[in-house]
């Protein structure tokens, strides 16, 4: 498995699990060992179940045991959904057929199938879902369990929703069981990586610019008008920042940044970093397969890639991991994708929307006006020490 300790990001079995964990009234087992269960359970903080195979299972068949534990628990949900990991994927242990299982979901992603990625859409596809053609508003997706910004974006699209008038059906992956048989025609997009099969694609939310595209484009397709609410908090918001990226500007030299994390993620934090504060971009660390972006990407899924990408040229801003923190202590930091330790997150943080672009950067000049302060005040030459000019 790429759970290792090398690895920094997870494996196909995790990325199925992230999505079916987050269907409310869906029960999730996992088909493995213990260590196939303590990874995900321990990230993903949800109930879950695993058949906790041993020797003898992979000797003689884990049909029996996983079956046994469905009847114990299939009452307490509305449907069950089964992962399968490596080790009866290896053996060759037929669960897809199985006598008096034939409602539950079976979900053949074993960490050697792929990217964390990869899993997550296999699940999000095998997902019981209908779409009503009649259903008015839009689906999200891109919404995982994982993403420490999941619950905020989906508040954030919700609130932008309905300043447009338009209607939050189905959340890819986070939404009752119901919700999946009536879905929208139309998804909009919170995080492109995880993009879904389920209705036709409307767009993104990753931005301000973005978000004011997309809607406008729903918009001109429902004939309705264009929300100037909308319009207007989203320019309030791009000269809030602007005036505060200037002041910080006028102190202090624009950062160098290396961010880390999902492609588009990380690609979207890096414009806005050169948009607002003409930071240098020394790397872009992409989590999973890299897109096309003008900005020098390289993948950064193991703690050794991660080393080899920040020793070559040491920022002064780093968005990402507790790892990237770690590997760099004297850089100003941001926390942007798992894995976050030491740290207490309880509010929900969206990265989508007008809220996500101005909590990105508030976060960003917040953590490079403290580097810059803590700087002067060891270094006499400096500067007086008395940090962001009001």
């Amino acid at each position: 498995m790429r759970e290792c300790i090398n690895a920094l990001w997870p494996c196909a079995m995790t990325g199925a699990v992230s999505c079916l964990a987050g269907i409310a009234r869906m029960g999730v087992i996992i088909h493995g060992s213990s260590g196939c269960y303590y990874y995900p359970a321990t990230v993903l903080h949800r109930e879950l179940h695993c058949t906790f195979l041993i020797e003898q299972d992979i000797i003689f068949g884990a049909a029996d045991r996983l079956r046994t534990l469905i009847g114990e628990i299939s009452d307490r949900y509305g449907s069950l959904a089964v992962v399968n990991t490596c080790t009866p994927a290896i053996i060759g242990d037929d669960i897809t057929d199985m006598p008096g299982c034939e409602d539950v979901l079976i979900i053949d992603s074993p960490g050697f199938l792929g990217t964390y990625e990869n899993g997550y859409r296999l699940a999000c596809e095998s997902l019981p879902v209908t779409v009503d053609r009649e259903r008015k508003g839009v689906n999200l997706d891109g919404i995982s369990l994982l993403d420490p910004f999941a619950q905020g974006n989906v508040t954030e699209a919700e609130r932008i929703l309905s300043l447009a008038g338009i209607p939050v059906a189905a959340v890819f992956s986070s939404c009752r069981l119901e919700d999946l048989s009536h879905a929208a025609p139309y998804t909009l997009s919170t995080n492109p990586d995880l993009s879904c099969i389920w209705g036709e694609p409307a767009g993104s939310l990753l931005g301000i610019d973005r978000t004011l595209q997309t809607i406008s484009g729903i918009q001109e397709m429902s004939g309705g008008g264009y929300p100037e609410a909308l319009r207007s908090e989203a320019e309030r918001a791009k000269e809030r920042i602007s005036r505060s990226a200037d002041k910080f500007l006028r102190r202090f030299d624009p950062p160098s940044a290396a961010i880390f994390g999902e492609f588009s993620y990380a690609e979207y934090a890096c414009r806005i970093l050169e948009q607002y504060l003409d930071a240098t971009i020394t790397i872009l660390g992409s989590r999973n397969q890299p897109g096309t972006t003008h900005f020098r990407v390289a993948e950064a899924s193991s703690l050794s890639s991660v080393r080899d990408l920040l020793s070559r040229d040491l920022p002064d801003l780093i968005i990402g991991s507790s790892f990237e923190q770690m590997i760099c202590p004297g850089a100003a930091f941001v926390p942007f994708t798992y894995p976050l330790r030491g740290m207490v997150r309880l509010r929900d943080r969206p990265l989508i929307g007008i809220q996500g672009e101005l909590g990105l950067m508030e976060d960003v000049l917040n953590a490079c006006m403290d580097r810059a302060v803590r700087t002067e005040a060891y270094d006499p030459h400096a500067g007086d020490g008395s940090g962001f000019p009001g």
